[in-house]
C-alpha cells in the first residue's frame, strides 16, 4: 500500500484549488504481534493515513470517527479469523503490518463542484485469513458514503 503525505491546511486548500485531490480524513489499522506476560497477542493501532504524529487538528474529529467505525465493524472478526490473524502477525516477528486503510478525498472540479470519494484498501493476506473482511469493509464504505450524501 502506498504512503500518503501530510500537508498543512493552507497547502491542502492550495492543492484543492489547483484541482488535486486532498484527504479529508482517514484511518489505517495496524497490527503487531506482542507478548504480554508470556502470552501471545495482537496489538491493534488506529492511526491517520500519514502517521500518528502528523494529524492536522482540523482532521482529528473525522479520523477519530472513522477509527471508531473501523474498530466496531472491520475488526469485528470471529474467533477463527482472530487466531489466523495472530498467526499472521507472529510470522511478521513483531513488525508492524497495515491491514486496512480507509480515507476520504475531495477534489474541486473545473466547474467548481466537489468530487468526494471514499477509498479503502485491504491487505491481501488479511483478506485471505478473514473472508468476512470484504463484506465488512464494503459496509463501512457504504456507511461513510451515506453520511457524506454520496450514495
Amino acid at each position: 500500500m502506498s504512503k500518503i503525505m501530510n500537508v498543512t491546511e493552507d497547502e491542502a486548500v492550495k492543492r484543492a484549488l489547483e484541482g488535486n485531490a486532498i484527504i479529508l480524513g482517514g484511518v489505517e489499522v495496524h497490527v503487531r504481534f506482542v507478548r504480554y506476560k508470556g502470552d501471545p497477542g495482537i496489538r491493534v493501532d488506529y492511526t491517520p493515513p500519514f502517521g500518528p504524529d502528523d494529524c492536522p487538528d482540523w482532521m482529528e474529529d473525522i479520523n477519530n470517527r472513522l477509527a471508531g467505525l473501523c474498530r466496531s465493524t472491520v475488526m469485528n472478526m470471529n474467533d477463527h479469523a482472530r487466531k489466523r490473524l495472530l498467526a499472521l502477525t507472529e510470522q511478521d516477528a513483531g513488525k508492524d503490518r497495515m491491514i486496512y486503510r480507509l480515507y476520504v478525498t475531495s477534489r474541486i472540479e473545473d466547474d467548481g463542484s466537489h468530487d468526494t470519494q471514499v477509498h479503502d484498501v485491504v491487505d491481501p493476506e488479511f483478506e485471505r485469513i478473514d473472508r468476512g473482511i470484504v463484506g465488512r469493509a464494503a459496509a463501512v464504505r457504504r456507511e461513510v458514503e451515506r453520511v457524506l450524501g454520496l450514495k
